[in-house]
């Protein structure tokens, strides 16, 4: 079982070196009624207080506010599984400076607000700095072997930046070192056949510099492989996306499973049981740094699956980032169901 040896290699305490990019929210999780209704509970109440049309105001209330984005989460979990993690983020509000790990920030931050409901999480977001980002924005505050030299890269929320393909084009071109580069780019349902061929062209422009490992959920592998002669099969998509872009791994994470497709196998890991989540969202963020972190320390495809599975799913059940011991705790319970 690969939970089993999960467990074995934590115990280890490998402390490997990863960076964080690009983008940075501040977070805000809300309350919601509508006049004396409420508090607002699932979406569906939410549907229902709108559609009747008895109120032209809703009143928020704010629980707590965080610093959140996805590089910002990916980076927390590695943090707390004992990596020496650097976020380059848009990090520019004094809610970052509570983080505990080495930040660099590239301008101001998306505003959230995040509603909690039971049966998913509704965000509103204001991107701000987000959409101008380009490549120079990192040059301006880093050198990119500074940025990359490291054992692994996670880089996220393409769907929030423009110019991230040009930003991939060019580092295909330069000669920085190999290392896994984990990407997930966000919420992508919805884009255009010609949007999503663009991002297929960029990853194969970036696997010449790095070993590309695309990361997202299912409805985003179903967006991926629509331009493509793909089945119906989760694994079929992700072998379809890899093969045409060239990438080295194509990765879908699920709430009962998470896949791999490389070049020479398929790996599937079933997911940890979770009873009454916390949190709806944040979730793959979370995925996102436990396999950056098995594949920064050169892990196998199953214990990386099983990494990204376990954090995952602690910090949808409790709401809050997993330490090592965390890690380990749930890795023990899941070996044994």
């Amino acid at each position: 079982m690969p939970y089993e040896r999960l467990g074995r290699r934590l115990a280890d305490a490998p402390s490997p070196t990863l960076s964080t990019l690009p983008d940075g929210s501040v977070d805000r999780y809300c309350q919601l009624s509508a006049g004396a209704v409420g508090p607002l509970e699932t979406r569906e109440a939410l549907g229902r207080e709108l559609l009747r049309g008895d109120h032209s105001s809703f009143h928020i209330r704010v629980e707590s506010t965080e610093p959140g984005g996805q590089a910002v989460n990916a980076a927390q979990q590695l943090h707390a599984l004992g990596s020496e993690v650097t976020c380059y983020g848009h990090l520019d509000a004094p809610v970052f400076a509570q983080l505990p790990f080495e930040t660099v920030s590239m301008g101001e931050p998306a505003l959230v607000d995040a509603f909690n409901f039971r049966d998913s999480d509704v965000m509103f977001v204001e991107q701000a700095g987000l959409p101008a980002w380009t490549l120079e924005d990192l040059r301006d505050v880093a050198t990119l072997p500074a940025v990359f030299d490291v054992d692994a890269v996670c880089c996220s929320n393409w769907i929030s930046f423009p110019h991230m393909g040009e930003a991939f084009h060019r580092l295909g071109t330069m000669d920085l070192p190999r290392v896994p580069f984990v990407f997930d780019p966000g919420d992508i349902v919805g884009s255009t056949p010609e949007e999503v061929d663009a991002l297929h062209d960029a990853l194969t422009a970036l696997q010449r510099t790095f070993d590309v490992v695309l990361n997202a959920n299912r409805q985003e592998v179903g967006a991926l492989a629509g331009t493509l002669d793909a089945g119906a099969d989760d694994a079929d998509r992700l072998a379809a996306i890899r093969s045409a872009t060239g990438i080295e791994a194509a990765v879908m994470h699920a709430p009962e499973e998470a896949i791999a497709v490389t070049t020479t196998q398929r790996a599937r890991v079933e997911n940890c049981p979770v009873d009454q989540p916390r949190r709806h969202t944040g979730g793959g963020d979370h995925f996102t740094g436990g396999v950056g972190y098995a594949l920064a320390n050169g892990w196998d495809w199953d214990l990386a699956l099983a990494c990204g599975n376990v954090c995952a799913s602690h910090y949808v059940t409790a709401g809050e980032t997993g330490t090592v011991e965390d890690v380990r705790r749930v890795s023990r319970t899941t070996a044994d169901t």
